[in-house]
C-alpha cells in the first residue's frame, strides 16, 4: 500500500512568511527546482525495492531505511517515482534547463544489507540495483545527458554503474566518508585522504575516470584547512583563484556547503554552489550584493548585472522581482544569445572546450556542464532531525 506524498501550493509558506520544508521532501525538492538552477537529493533503497528520498543512516526513531518498506517511512518522505510524477518538479528539469545531482546512499553495516569490511560484492550489487532503478525511472523521460549526475561515497560506484550498463554520468564523492560512526569519527578517518588530495589532484582523478564534474567540500577553497592539502593550494581570491581557473579549464566543480558569505565569490569564480539557504526572503548577501538565484538558467547580461550590483540594499527585493519578470530564461533564448553568453563565460573562465561543442550541449533546454549554477541542497536546504 503506497503512502500519500503531499505537496500543496502553500506547503512552504506560512503566516510568518516562508517556512523551510523538511529536507528531501517533495515540497523541498519542488521549491529548489522552481527558484534555483536545480537540486541535490539523496536516495536510499527501501526493503520493498523503492528508491526513497532520505539522507540519514537512521530515521528519528532509530530505524534503518533499508529495512523499512517505503510506506512506513516518515510522512514527509517521498519515493523517486512520486517525485517524478510531480509536474512542478519535472517540468523545470525537462523543459527549463534545471539540473539534478542524485546521491546514492550506502546502508549502515548493521542494517544487514551489505555487511561490514569484507562486503565489496554486496555493496556493488546494492549500488547496481539502485542505479538500475534510477535508469528505469529516468529513461522514458528523455532527460538531457548534461542535466543529471549520479554520485556516491561508495568506492565501487563506477564498477556498479558499468555492471548496470547505465548511460547516466557518474562521479565519486572523495574523500570517502564511512557509512557508520558520528560526523566527527567519519571526518577523522577521512582526514588523511583530504590532506593527500588537493583540489587540482581531485580534478585530475575525476577526469581520469571520465567523471563530468567534481563534487568538492568548501574546505578545499575557503578557510585554513585548504593549506593542509599536498599540492597546489587554490582559493576564491587573488593568485589562488587564478591558479584554480587555470587548472580547471572549465572542469565543473560543485561546492558544498556553499555558505552565503562565499556565494558571490563562488559565482565570480565560475563554480557551482550547492546551497542550504534557498529562502526567497534572502535578497541581500552578507557580503552586501543582491542575490540572484538562477545565474545559469536565467542568466544576467552585463547591463542587468550592473543594475543589480549598483542598487542599494533597500531596493534589492524590488529589482530582483523586476528582473525575474524581464530576463529571458535560457530555455527560451535564441541560439545567438546562447552563443553570446557561452563565448563570454568561456573567455572569462578559460573553458577548454570550443564554442561549437558547447553549443551542441545547448540544444533545447540543455546547458553545458561548465556553467556556474546555484543548486538547492536536499531540495531547499538541510534541515536537522528530518532525514
Amino acid at each position: 500500500m503506497s503512502r500519500p506524498c503531499i505537496i500543496g501550493p502553500d506547503s512552504s509558506r506560512g503566516a510568518m512568511g516562508w517556512q523551510q520544508p523538511p529536507e528531501n521532501s517533495l515540497a523541498a525538492l519542488v521549491h529548489g527546482m522552481q527558484v534555483s538552477d536545480g537540486v541535490e537529493l539523496d536516495l536510499r533503497l527501501s526493503a520493498d525495492g523503492e528508491l526513497v528520498a532520505y539522507h540519514d543512516i537512521k530515521t528519528a526513531d532509530g530505524r534503518f531505511p533499508e529495512c523499512e518498506d517505503s510506506s512506513s517511512m516518515p510522512s514527509h518522505v517521498c519515493t523517486f517515482d512520486e517525485m517524478l510524477a510531480e509536474p512542478d518538479f519535472t517540468k523545470p528539469w525537462l523543459e527549463d534547463s534545471r539540473f539534478a545531482c542524485i546521491e546514492l546512499k550506502i546502508p549502515h553495516p548493521r542494517s544487514g544489507k551489505t555487511g561490514w569490511l569484507m562486503s565489496g560484492e554486496a555493496r556493488t550489487e546494492h549500488m547496481r540495483k539502485m542505479i538500475e532503478l534510477v535508469d528505469e525511472s529516468l529513461e522514458p523521460m528523455g532527460i538531457g545527458e548534461s542535466s543529471t549526475v549520479v554520485y556516491s561515497f561508495e568506492p565501487r560506484l563506477l564498477k556498479a554503474a558499468e555492471r548496470a550498463g547505465s548511460k547516466l554520468r557518474f562521479a565519486r564523492l572523495v574523500p570517502y566518508l564511512r557509512p557508520w560512526g558520528s560526523s566527527f569519527v567519519k571526518r577523522v578517518f577521512a582526514t588523511p585522504h583530504f590532506i593527500a588530495l588537493s583540489l587540482p589532484r581531485l580534478m585530475r582523478l575525476q577526469r581520469k575516470v571520465g567523471a563530468p564534474m567534481l563534487p568538492a567540500a568548501l574546505h578545499y577553497l575557503d578557510g585554513k584547512k585548504r593549506h593542509l592539502t599536498i599540492g597546489t593550494t587554490v582559493g576564491l581570491h587573488g593568485r589562488q583563484l587564478t591558479n584554480l581557473t587555470r587548472k580547471r579549464k572549465g572542469f565543473p566543480v560543485f561546492v558544498w556547503p556553499a555558505k552565503l558569505r562565499v556565494e558571490r565569490a563562488l559565482m565570480d569564480a565560475g563554480l557551482t554552489a550547492i546551497s542550504d539557504e534557498l529562502s526567497p526572503e534572502v535578497t541581500t548577501l552578507p557580503t552586501g550584493e543582491a542575490r540572484w538565484l538562477r545565474p545559469a538558467t536565467q542568466p544576467l547580461n552585463l547591463e542587468q548585472q550592473n543594475k543589480l550590483d549598483s542598487a542599494a540594499a533597500e531596493h534589492h527585493a524590488s529589482i530582483i522581482s523586476e528582473l525575474q519578470r524581464e530576463v529571458t530564461p535560457w530555455s527560451e533564448m535564441s541560439d545567438y544569445d546562447k552563443r553570446s553568453f557561452l563565448n563570454y563565460w568561456r573567455k572569462k573562465w578559460l573553458w577548454e572546450r570550443d564554442i561549437e561543442t558547447l553549443m551542441s550541449d545547448s540544444s533545447g533546454s540543455s546547458m553545458p556542464w561548465e556553467v556556474s549554477r546555484i543548486i538547492g541542497h536536499r531540495g531547499s536546504g538541510r534541515t536537522y532531525g528530518t532525514g
